[in-house]
Formats: structure tokens, sequence, C-alpha cells
């Protein structure tokens, strides 16, 4: 079966944490949206691929690079505590027609090295999970999330207060569940489960796990260095500066 499959890449800007453009700073070579751009593209999978884009520089980045920008996003969706959905719903409102059978893919720029395998792969997986509203990507968590505090008022309070017999954060870790945390590297879901249920993700999500640097989330500066070394040092394909 044939489904129409829209990637939606957004652009926002700002990133108070990195403290510059993350989707047009320099990374092999070229503004690190790229990659991403490239990888939807390569991958085969989508139909059109779409940057959501909120002011001309990021327009220009997005085209030159083979995406496709057909509005700009609404300012309200621009705003650092702005919930992904508000955007998801603008972006799909520029599809034509949106079945039971119409998909969606969330790319986001901050995860370069998820590459075109990794999309093709994900893809296939969220088509055979029977039931599920989306799939998104996963890595091992190598903290153990049970010993989890907050300070509140100068008092720690645990996240996970209960246990069996013995509080989550009083075992040891190797009884503790083993937890996987969110990447910024993809979603998957169907259109029609997201207008429904007034989120990206629905309530049955199935996981798609990365690991490496295809789980890297460019969030600090001290990210975006690994991430330059990694190129640099050829620890991942640069599919800008690939021999034919």
């Amino acid at each position: 079966m044939r489904y129409p499959v829209y990637a939606l890449i957004p652009f926002r800007g700002g990133g108070k944490r990195f403290g510059a453009d993350k989707e047009t700073i320099d990374l092999g070579g070229v503004p690190m949206a790229a990659w991403t751009i490239r990888a939807a593209i390569d991958s085969g999978v989508f139909d059109r691929v779409i940057a959501v884009c909120g002011k001309s520089a990021h327009q220009e980045v997005a085209e030159t690079y083979g995406a496709e920008v057909p509005g700009f996003r609404p300012e309200e969706t621009l705003g650092d505590n702005s919930p992904d959905i508000e955007w998801v719903k603008w972006a799909l409102g520029l599809v034509d027609k949106i079945d039971t059978e119409t998909a969606i893919s969330i790319l986001r720029v901050t995860s370069p090295f998820r590459d075109a395998h990794h999309i093709q792969e994900a893809w296939l997986k969220f088509v055979d999970a029977k039931g599920a509203d989306s799939l998104r990507t996963v890595t091992t968590s190598h903290q153990d999330v049970f010993k989890t505090w907050v300070i509140n008022n100068d008092r720690l309070l645990p996240l996970y207060p209960f246990g069996k017999e013995t509080p989550w954060h009083s075992r040891p870790s190797q009884l503790n569940p083993k937890t996987v945390v969110q990447t910024a590297g993809m979603e998957f879901a169907w259109a029609k489960r997201v207008l429904e249920t007034n989120t990206i993700a629905g309530s049955v999500v199935v996981p798609y796990v990365v690991s490496g640097l295809a789980a890297i989330d460019i969030n600090t500066q001290e990210d975006y260095k690994t991430a330059v070394f990694a190129v640099e040092s050829g620890l991942v394909q640069n599919p800008f500066t690939r021999r034919k």
C-alpha cells in the first residue's frame, strides 16, 4: 500500500541554551539544517520535504538544499514555550488531503547524524506496527532516572517516590527498570491521529532505538563541538563531501 508521507522540518531560530542560530551554523561546510534536508530527500520516503520556516533567511537555506517552503509559520508558533502541535497543525493545513493513510515525520535539525538509512528503517517499522499512533527515536539512558530528585524550597523531593517494598531511589540500580530517553532524531505519526488527539504522539508510541552519534541532540556549544569533531575526524560520513 502506498502512503502519502510528508517530512516536516521545523526552523525556529533562537536557542537560548545554544546562543546562536542552530539552523544556519556551519557543520561540515554547510548550514546544519542541510544535513537533515539531505537525509530526508536521500531516504526516498517522502512525497514532500517541507521546511516550516519563520523568516526569509531560513527559507533561503531550506530551498537552497532542496526543501520546499510553502509559507511562513505564524508568529505565535515561534515562542520559546510554543508547543510543537501548534506549528504541526498549521503545516498540516498545507497538505491537500488528509486521510487515514496520510503520515507525517518531524525531523529536527539538531539531530544532523540521523541519516537516510535511519529514516528508511524507522518508516518501515512504523508502518508495520499495528495499532501505533506514532514512532519516536529513543536512546538508552546511562543514568538511573529512578534516583532523580527535584529541589523545592531548598528540600529534596524524589521524582519517583514509590517502589514495591523500597523507594526507587533507595534500590540498587541493577534492580530498577532500564529506561530510554527520547532524542530529536525523528517522529512518525498518522496525521489523522495528530488532529484527533491534538498531540504529535497520540497515545500509542513505538520506539526506534538509536545510539552513538545518531542520538546526538545539539542544544549546547559542547554538543556542537562534539558534532564538529565527529565530522572533521571522519567519525560520520559527510554527505556533502562524499566521493562520487
